[in-house]
């Protein structure tokens, strides 16, 4: 037996603090994770909150869009079947939630 087998207290010591240490670190690790997710959060419903308390202006309340292109005339109407408007607008509202909520569950890094 070498002398340093022979200190098993000086050993079982350093492994207890070295324990204690690792777990000190995980408690930091995880207490800066739960404040980062916390102070995002809050941010966001922030951000939401000042969108919400948005007036919406009086001359979008007076019009829609039928009633728009409605005074437009029977023209428009046929273009807006004939190219099938409301499909893609549909299709470009897709792809733009999908890119926000990608953006969003990424963090913006993809």
């Amino acid at each position: 037996m070498t002398w340093w087998q022979q200190a098993g207290w000086l050993s079982d010591l350093t492994n207890w603090l070295l324990g204690l240490v690792q777990k000190l670190w995980a408690a930091i690790e995880a207490f800066f994770n739960d404040l980062i997710i916390t102070a995002l959060e809050k941010l966001l419903e922030l951000a939401a909150l000042a969108f919400e308390s948005l007036p919406v202006p009086d001359f979008m309340t007076q019009y829609s869009i039928g009633s728009l292109l409605g005074n437009a005339g029977p023209t428009v109407g046929w273009f807006v079947e004939t190219f099938k408007i409301p499909e893609c607008m549909s299709l470009l509202a897709a792809g733009l939630v999908f890119k926000i909520t990608r953006k969003i569950v990424t963090f913006g890094k993809w």
